[in-house]
């Protein structure tokens, strides 16, 4: 139980398995490939070495015998006529090695003779050849006849080097030339067959092969459980502190975005302070100037004031309000009439602004009402129209305002031209996200300070994700800047009618 208990502890499953017996099957190919090269290499460097020091030397003995008997009896043939059967019986005695030794397969004596090579295979015909100049019988010549080709093959070879001449077939049989030179003269050669039986010698060299296959094959298989066990043990700390560190990045990250909502949250609420304290200025101003031939249209005017201010103040509660505060049936908006509400009474006071000219506007009657917020709409357009005049400190800048109802496709647009500087190329650029630089945060083509570049960022935010219009910037191709708002009236939203 603590064994099951452990390996799961290192996650040992069939994977793992199937990973060792690959592992082990390949080791145990490429050991069986490796050890049958070894084999056939050390088979045949041991034949090698074995027909040179022993078969070629049994070849050249047998052949030096034949050589210094038949010399004695050639030499003298008359004294050793009478010992003729002695002389055969010994000729005999060393061509029957192939019936005395079970290894040795064929011996014979070959001789070339017009053209034509007989072979010579017991003491009798041999007698016959050499001393009495008598050719062998035809019937056994066909019993050696693989001998004779053999010979054939290399007789030029043999005559003019006089050197032994062996090799191995395929059934790894020896076969084995060695000339023959009776009173220094090339007179025919010795050929034997000899075979080996290597059963035994490869039995015990695959056994020791096999065995040192197995020794390694099982310390393998220790060292891939122990790599494993010493690998899961390191990957499991490392599981241990990526997670810790993966909780702790995630707990930094989740107090980075808070932080990161709360600043933006004070840089909203001190900009909109900022439309507050200058609401609150012309409150006191109209209050200042309330006659009693002005007072309906006056406390109409403060009324509306006091009710974006109300907006200003309910949007301090929260960073997300909810959506039915913006968008909303019971909301009836009329873009047209909060246009000329901002024109009159925000920027209809020159002493505010220096350097406007006018504003002018162009609005169509047949603009339909939307149910937006009309405070959400004030904070949309105000710090677009505020952006020409703030962005032209140098010049009397005039503000052209149009809207523009398209019934064929549905669609009402809003347009604030002006005649200024226009916008820099890099503002109009858009990121990746397919937003334009101008309507990013904390950027703006004046000098940035800590709450600048909020006006556009703020407008755009609203228009696209609260209320899905659209909205962008572009420069007139006769001078000056233009903002856009694209609100596409659908059927069955709340968001127009």
């Amino acid at each position: 139980m603590k064994l099951s208990a452990g390996s799961k502890r290192f996650h040992f499953n069939i994977r793992h398995i199937i990973l060792i017996f690959v592992v082990t099957f390949l080791f145990l190919a490429v050991s069986s490939y490796v050890n049958t090269l070894s084999k056939n290499n050390l088979f045949s460097r041991t034949t090698d070495i074995y027909r040179k020091s022993s078969i070629e030397n049994l070849a050249d003995l047998t052949a030096t015998s034949l050589e210094l008997l038949l010399e004695q009896v050639i030499i003298n043939p008359d004294q050793y006529s009478e010992k003729k059967q002695n002389i055969i019986h010994g000729f005999d005695m060393i061509l029957s090695q192939q019936t005395l030794r079970e290894n040795i397969k064929e011996i014979c004596v070959l001789i070339y003779h017009n053209g034509a090579v007989f072979a010579i295979d017991n003491g009798n015909e041999l007698y016959s050849y050499f001393v009495e100049n008598e050719l062998p019988h035809d019937f056994k010549q066909q019993l050696h006849q693989p001998a004779i080709k053999i010979f054939r093959s290399v007789e030029d070879k043999i005559q003019s080097e006089e050197d032994i001449y062996s090799f191995t077939d395929e059934d790894h049989l020896f076969h084995i030339i060695v000339p023959m030179m009776l009173d220094g003269e090339y007179s025919g050669a010795l050929y034997m067959r000899i075979g080996v039986d290597y059963r035994s010698l490869i039995k015990e060299i695959s056994i020791g092969y096999s065995n040192i296959s197995i020794i390694f094959t099982a310390l393998i298989m220790l060292g891939l459980l122990s790599m494993f066990y010493l690998s899961s043990y390191m990957v499991k700390e490392r599981d241990t502190a990526l997670r810790h560190l993966f909780e702790e990045q995630q707990a930094q990250l989740k107090q980075n975005i808070e932080l990161q909502k709360e600043q933006h949250f004070a840089r909203r609420i001190y900009h909109t302070h900022h439309k507050a304290e200058k609401i609150m200025g012309y409150i006191k101003n109209d209050l200042r100037n309330l006659e009693p031939d002005n007072l309906k249209e006056g406390v109409s005017k403060i009324s509306k004031f006091a009710g974006f201010i109300q907006r200003i103040i309910y949007d301090m509660k929260s960073y997300n309000p909810p959506i039915n505060t913006i968008r909303n049936p019971a909301f009836h908006s009329d873009i047209n009439s909060i246009i000329e509400f901002i024109v009159k009474n925000l920027y209809g006071r020159p002493e505010q602004f220096g350097n406007l000219e006018k504003i002018t506007t162009s609005l169509d009657k047949a603009l339909p009402v939307v149910h937006i917020n009309e405070y959400v709409i004030w904070e949309i357009i105000e710090p677009l129209i505020y952006n020409s005049i703030d962005h032209n400190p140098d010049g009397k800048v005039t503000i052209n305002i149009q809207t523009k109802y398209d019934q064929e496709q549905n669609i009402s647009t809003v347009t604030i031209d002006d005649d200024g500087v226009g916008i820099g190329q890099t503002m109009l650029d858009k990121n990746k996200d397919g937003v334009q630089n101008i309507f990013l945060e904390h950027t703006s083509n004046k000098s940035l300070s800590e709450n600048s570049g909020y006006g556009c960022y703020i407008a755009y935010q609203i228009c696209k994700h609260r209320c899905a219009w659209e909205l962008a910037a572009m420069n007139n191709a006769n001078g000056g800047a233009r903002f856009m708002l694209t609100i596409r009236h659908v059927e069955g939203t709340p968001y127009a009618e």
